[in-house]
């Protein structure tokens, strides 16, 4: 009996096969050989009469294969073991007593039958990193449950519970109580009723009208052309079973699968995945060593302040927002009603959870009127030298425990810790409305900024459905945008228009170009970001001039109604402005440019180039440790599409040698070396054989097989 399966006879003639891989029962090489060799001496056991499969502790049958491993041969070893059940000539019995999650539901669906209790679910999540089943649940499952049901559950990646799995037919038994006692009575049933295997290769598929209606009508909705293979794939697969003999259609998934495993989009959604998923475990500690926060103060009364209050009264907090007359706290709260009603859907569950949002609000003038709140947010407007006043005011009558919170895309964190003179309690909260979308918020701290601090903040971050970045100094997002920006503008300076290079990072991942995204942030505050490089305002060291020429002009961006874009409507999207041809042939003529023709492939490699030059030194002056924590900020906070991996996983995909010689290209422009020269980190990743995504903040010796050239 291995430490990882363990090997019970609960009555004469009944093997139980019992998981034991920890809390989720993950399906390591280790777990799977133990199990293949339970499996095949428990059917080789002379006078078995039946087989269970459950799994101990907790409320999980089993998650499934490791999210981390690399290669195949996980895959091809569960396969096995499904196809062993298939083979098995006696009943065989999954007691799923929790969630059934990806190789662990293909593991429970291979068995020829399945009691569960009433908090069971079975998931098939891994289409959401692009991956189709691995173990032949293409081909089983349309035998087991309706195939528009099938569909469902093979393609959405979401969790069907025992009640719904009972009405399709997927279990055969929901069960409260002894999951282990009330499987051993199922299978004394069988037993008794001579019942006999119901492997899912025995059993009828639905006919082939319907199957093929079911998959077309899927296909239909398909993308014409998206990037992520995995779901038309599937669609395949289960289009197979009515055309292909049992064995011959199992082969054919096992090739979609590793097909799909060994694509850059798979890489890239894992990537993202694991990211979200460590994220997601910061944020549980962040719970356990949060100080009790009874009300977040609010210190502002415009649109942002008001979105704030809302999105921390909708995640159950108490807000008290306060302002400096009773005529600006009235418009501040007339904004969160106002939004709060938006969020509602009318119906009477909506009017009530708006009603109890309400019923945690308070209002008060002036700062001391948040001098009991456990955290006290500075959300005003306007440039923080107007706003530093007011912040070390509401630091004067906080309370000594409370945290304090500076908010904007102008503020420098060491310059907020000077206000508060509370550097241990002091953090920037940078929640970037770069694009409608946005889910991020950067904790951006100083090396005084205490954990308990961090951690206060960062569980009502994650309250409000945000995923929280720490960062120290400097915002990631804000950093990597003005890389991607100094990228493009020297293309557009060169010849390029700027909606061509929306056009053509649209078509690569982003959900706004790089241009519609500035005019979102402001131009104005694009310029102040970029002042605070070396030679940020002189138009010879930085492709500044374009932008500089649309604020003298009064093009301040979404704001204004006018940047590089025209907007018609508040809230519509831009549209291009003919004017802007004029003023970019002027600017061509002062920086002495030839206009050039630049192709969407020139666009993209250089921006991509751009953003992980950006990146790099992030990583370098310990912003963050990780390259994926990069990644995530441009994918929750700037609209990258997870199929994109990011900005770093982009670069390693193509390699940091592609990226050395890009950078060195762009480096022999006018004024280029200052900003292109490639950052030491990538020489240093270079030399000791890693990428980006292998860096965690510390430095490698060179293997001594790895060339540096």
């Amino acid at each position: 009996m291995s430490h990882l399966v363990a090997v019970e006879e609960p009555a004469p003639g009944i093997r139980r096969l019992v998981l034991q891989n920890g809390p989720a029962n993950t399906m390591t090489p280790e777990l799977l050989g133990a199990l293949d060799t339970a499996l095949e001496g428990a059917l080789a056991t002379r006078g078995t009469r039946a087989v269970l499969i459950a799994a101990r502790g907790g409320r999980v049958f089993s998650l499934g294969l490791s999210p981390t491993a690399t290669g195949a041969g996980d895959a091809a070893r569960l396969r096995a073991i499904c196809a062993r059940l298939d083979a098995a000539d006696m009943p065989v019995v999954a007691l799923v007593g929790g969630m059934a999650s990806g190789g662990g539901c293909e593991l429970a669906l291979a068995a020829h039958y399945r009691v569960v209790l009433p908090v069971t679910e079975f998931c098939l999540p891994d289409i959401a990193i692009g991956l189709p089943p691995a173990a032949g649940t293409t081909q089983r499952l349309p035998r087991l449950i309706p195939p528009e049901a099938a569909l469902d559950l093979l393609l959405s990646g979401q969790p069907v519970g025992a009640a719904k799995a009972r009405r399709l037919g997927l279990v055969d038994a929901v069960v409260d109580g002894d999951l282990d006692a009330a499987g051993l009575r199922f299978a004394l049933g069988l037993i008794e009723e001579r019942a006999g295997p119901r492997p899912a290769p025995a059993l009828a598929l639905p006919p082939f009208e319907r199957l093929h209606a079911a998959v077309a009508a899927r296909r239909e909705a398909l993308p014409a052309a998206g990037p992520v293979e995995a779901p038309a794939r599937v669609l395949d697969c289960v289009d197979s079973a009515a055309m292909l003999p049992f064995a011959a259609a199992l082969d054919y998934e096992a090739a979609a699968h590793e097909d799909c495993r060994d694509s850059p989009t798979f890489r890239a959604l894992r990537h993202i995945a694991l990211g979200e998923a460590a994220a997601r475990r910061r944020a549980t500690g962040w719970a356990k060593a949060a100080r009790p926060v009874e009300t977040v103060g609010i210190w502002g009364w415009g649109i942002g302040a008001a979105a704030l209050a809302a999105s921390v009264l909708t995640a159950g907090r108490a807000v008290c927002m306060a302002a400096p007359d009773a005529a600006a706290l009235a418009e501040g709260a007339a904004r969160v009603d106002a939004i709060l009603g938006a969020a509602s859907g009318g119906g009477a569950k909506d009017a009530t959870a708006r009603n109890a949002a309400w019923a945690r609000f308070s209002a008060r003038t002036g700062p001391a009127g948040l001098a009991r709140c456990s955290v006290v947010i500075e959300a005003g407007a306007g440039p923080w030298s107007e706003r530093a006043g007011g912040f070390s005011a509401l630091a004067g009558v906080a309370a000594p425990q409370a945290v304090l919170v500076g908010t904007g895309a102008l503020v420098a964190p060491a310059l907020l810790a000077e206000s508060g003179q509370r550097p241990e309690a002091t953090i920037w909260l940078n929640l970037p409305d770069l694009v409608p979308e946005a889910t991020l918020a950067e904790m951006v701290c100083t090396p005084a900024t205490s954990e308990a601090a961090i951690a206060t903040l960062g569980e009502i971050v994650h309250a409000t459905q945000r995923l929280g970045l720490i960062a120290h100094g400097e915002s990631p997002v804000l950093g990597v945008l003005i890389g991607a920006l100094e990228a493009a503008d020297a293309l557009v300076e060169g010849g390029a228009s700027p909606y061509a290079v929306d056009r053509a990072l649209r078509d690569w991942g982003l959900s706004h170009g790089p241009y519609e995204i500035a005019d979102r942030l402001g131009l104005q505050t694009l310029l102040a970001l970029r002042a605070d490089l070396p030679g940020g305002s002189d138009p010879e060291a930085r492709p500044i001039l374009v932008a500089a020429q649309l604020v003298a002009e009064g093009r301040g961006g979404h704001a204004t109604g006018r940047g590089y874009y025209v907007y018609c409507e508040p809230g519509a999207r831009g549209q291009p402005d003919p004017a802007l041809d004029p003023l970019l042939a002027e600017a061509r003529a002062v920086l002495g440019r030839n206009p050039r023709p630049v192709t969407d492939a020139e666009i993209r490699a250089q921006v991509l180039a751009g953003m992980a030059q950006a990146g790099a030194g992030l990583l370098r002056r310990g912003v963050l440790r990780r390259a994926v924590e990069i990644d995530l900020a441009l994918v929750h906070g700037a609209g990258l599409a997870r199929w994109r991996g990011g900005p770093m996983r982009a670069a390693d995909e193509r390699g940091l040698l592609w990226l050395r010689r890009t950078l060195r290209l762009m480096a022999e422009r006018p004024g280029g070396a200052a900003i292109w020269t490639p950052d030491p980190l990538i020489g240093d990743l270079i030399k000791t054989g890693r990428q980006f995504c292998d860096f965690d903040g510390r430095a490698a010796a060179a293997p001594a097989d790895v060339s540096p050239a």
